[in-house]
């Protein structure tokens, strides 16, 4: 009784009940131990012991065939849930530290995980001001006054929501429209999420021949890598790999009806391709796609029958591909001129050369989510990859086995890329080899990100195809080799990673790691050997992503703050829709509706320095033809700009300017009286916890 009990399969309803009660009891004692209760906790703590738990009910292989059957209706479920609890990996918690802290309330802080300042992209411009779309009579549109205090493009470079048909490039937005702000912003994060997991599990069934559980090694690398997970990059991967699946698809089918989805999937991925709107992702990526697509090509053209239809259908795509594209462009041209022909980021001109230090981070990425003080992670996150391990064992198949030639319509392209990629992150180029592969766009550290992506798509592929006969080098060598590549590797990791990162300690844990990694890959022709090497790695990439960005509820950290309230009521008591300036991370206010003259400067906003700098208008022109985001002072002295770094300047306003710049309310973490004078008076309306807001009076 008590063996059938024990065995898996038996009684598992029974145990099924008993874990979940068991998970729940657990979980509300994890939650109670700090000294924050909060409740959201507890379903999140017990479904994690829940799901350890059914490994212990069902047999494995039960249970992942059900989860794999149902995947598409369990992840539905999963988003519909966090959707509806508000949660996102949002960092907007940070604005809790500038915006009266005495106020906190209790969803201003994480649920789990910590807050990232460092993510300032995120929480400081792209999730302000995409909840500024939501807010006031002009909602979700094209066109803004909010930010800049002047009529701004708001797709073009921070993507926010717009009701135009120019969202089909911005699918994850369509939250905002459909569920509101706040769960707009939760479908946006966990929807991408989501997505990319789904996506690149696809992506490598193609890869591995619908080998599972490779296929799940390989999503888990690419979506627990740092580089996905600290730059938040899911939507340039997941478009590339799901277009190359669908084509996949396309080219197998006979069904007209399944080639017609692919087709529109197709052009979906595309149009939101193109509108991510970052040469420096998208041209590198590209590389690799295209590598990919000649494989997928090679791979299905002998079964593939060409015919009109077909052809109809990829016309047309690339006929709907184009007008939404024309749309784009009668609607940002002048956006679009404004920013290429900025000092920054319109001049820059890369040569390469700088990539070292992100190829071999993930030697000691796992460490980066539990290093406090660390002053860019983002920096030095790159991929999953063990770079150039699978490059090299590639290399060696296609010498050493005679079956190479089937393979080379897969290795060769990704290889020639790699190396291309190698030489581009490594070494110092010239202006005509920059011109010529167009890498002048990319930085070389983010080429690294795509050249990892490559050594994990080698990585699989070599362990799905790898046969126990096939060739590599024996068992002696493979152990020689290891210990040199990992003394090579971790020496490199130790030269380029921050000083705190890679104590004595830390360096000893990651070499042994590193050398039991490489060594297992020079043998992958041992069936063991790729069971150890994903025992090893899936541990350490989960390590490495999961804990990267909070668990947020809601947005109630910039909605409902006293000081938020206060910017709210000015702004719908204001009928004449007057300027702001705002001391304080500006981009906040600008989500609370105010019309903010010194919010982010997507792209420049002429005309304020124009009426600032009078006659030193074109002298200073360098200073803030950039994108910006522009801190203020007042002064007693002349009115001037600083740059203080590529994308910040701060302003020195006289308060005799403020009338030429329409501004009508200030916001301040200091008092303005000593500044008033008979032309220029400053009247405080607010003042409340540090923070300060003057009705300016002419």
């Amino acid at each position: 009784m008590i063996k059938n009990i024990i065995k898996k399969g038996e009684y598992t309803k029974q145990k099924v009940f008993i874990a979940v009660i068991f998970s729940l009891i657990v979980a509300t004692i994890i939650t109670c131990i700090p000294n924050t209760f909060i409740w959201d906790r507890i379903p999140i703590f017990a479904a994690i012991i829940l799901c350890i738990l059914l490994h212990f009910i069902f047999k494995l292989e039960v249970m992942y065939n059900f989860i794999y059957k149902y995947r598409y209706i369990l992840s539905a479920g999963i988003l519909i849930y966090i959707v509806i609890m508000e949660y996102s990996g949002s960092s907007i918690g940070c604005y809790n530290n500038n915006y009266q802290p005495q106020r906190s309330q209790i969803y201003d802080t994480p649920i789990l995980g910590v807050h990232r300042a460092i993510r300032s992209d995120e929480w400081n411009v792209n999730t302000p001001l995409a909840i500024s779309q939501g807010i006031g009579a002009n909602k979700y549109s094209y066109y803004n006054d909010k930010l800049r205090g002047t009529t701004t493009d708001m797709f073009s470079i921070v993507g926010t929501p717009v009701l135009d048909i120019i969202l089909l490039g911005k699918p994850f937005n369509i939250g905002y429209i459909l569920f509101g702000v706040a769960k707009g912003v939760s479908f946006y994060w966990y929807g991408k999420i989501i997505a990319l997991m789904l996506v690149s599990f696809e992506f490598f069934m193609v890869v591995t021949n619908k080998k599972k559980l490779l296929s799940m090694f390989g999503m888990i690398l690419v979506l627990f890598s740092a580089a996905t997970q600290w730059w938040n990059s899911t939507e340039v991967v997941m478009w590339g790999l799901l277009a190359l699946v669908l084509f996949d698809k396309f080219m197998l089918s006979e069904k007209y009806k399944v080639k017609i989805a692919c087709a529109t999937g197709i052009f979906l991925c595309a149009v939101a391709y193109i509108f991510i709107l970052y040469p420096a992702w998208q041209l590198s990526y590209a590389y690799v796609y295209v590598a990919l697509l000649i494989w997928v090509l090679c791979k299905n053209w002998k079964k593939y029958k060409i015919n009109w239809k077909d052809i109809l259908i990829v016309v047309l795509v690339i006929l709907a591909i184009a007008g939404v594209c024309f749309r784009y462009y009668s609607l940002s041209k002048d956006t679009l001129t404004a920013v290429m022909n900025t000092d920054y980021p319109g001049e820059r001109f890369e040569l390469g050369g700088l990539g070292k230090g992100i190829l071999f981070s993930y030697v000691y990425s796992f460490f980066l989510p539990y290093q406090r003080g660390m002053q860019n992670p983002c920096e030095i996150s790159g991929m999953t990859s063990l770079y150039p391990i699978p490059m090299i064992i590639a290399f060696i198949y296609l010498i050493r086995n005679k079956d190479r030639k089937k393979h080379f319509s897969f290795l060769i392209p990704l290889l020639v890329v790699s190396i291309a990629f190698s030489f581009w992150a490594l070494t110092a180029t010239n202006e005509i080899f920059a011109k010529l592969t167009l890498l002048y766009m990319v930085p070389s550290q983010r080429l690294a990100i795509p050249l990892g992506l490559i050594q994990i798509i080698l990585l699989i592929y070599l362990m799905a195809n790898i046969k126990k006969e096939d060739k590599i080098v024996n068992n002696n060598i493979a152990k020689i080799v290891a210990v040199i590549l990992s003394v090579i590797i971790l020496s490199i990791a130790i030269q380029t990673a921050p000083p705190e990162i890679m104590g004595n300690l830390r360096s000893f844990i990651c070499g042994l790691l590193l050398l039991a990694q490489i060594y297992l890959v020079f043998t992958l022709n041992n069936e063991n050997s790729k069971k150890w090497l994903m025992i090893i790695l899936i541990p350490i990439s989960i390590i490495t992503g999961a804990t990267v960005n909070p668990i947020q509820k809601g947005i109630s950290v910039i909605t409902e703050k006293p000081v938020s309230k206060k910017i709210q009521q000015i702004v719908e008591n204001d009928s004449q829709n007057n300027m702001w300036l705002v001391d304080a991370l500006p981009n906040y206010a600008v989500a609370n509706g105010a019309r903010v003259l010194n919010s982010v400067n997507s792209y420049p906003n002429f005309e304020f320095y124009e009426k600032l700098l009078k006659e030193d208008f074109e002298e200073n022109r360098k200073i803030y033809n950039r994108y910006a985001h522009v801190m203020f002072t007042i002064t007693n002295e002349e009115s001037s700009v600083e740059l203080l770094s590529q994308d910040s300047l701060l302003a020195k306003i006289n308060p005799n300017s403020l009338k030429d710049l329409q501004v009508k309310y200030i916001l301040m973490r200091s008092s303005l009286e000593e500044y008033s004078t008979q032309e220029v008076n400053f009247e405080e309306i607010y003042n409340e916890y540090g923070i300060y807001i003057y009705k300016i009076n002419y």
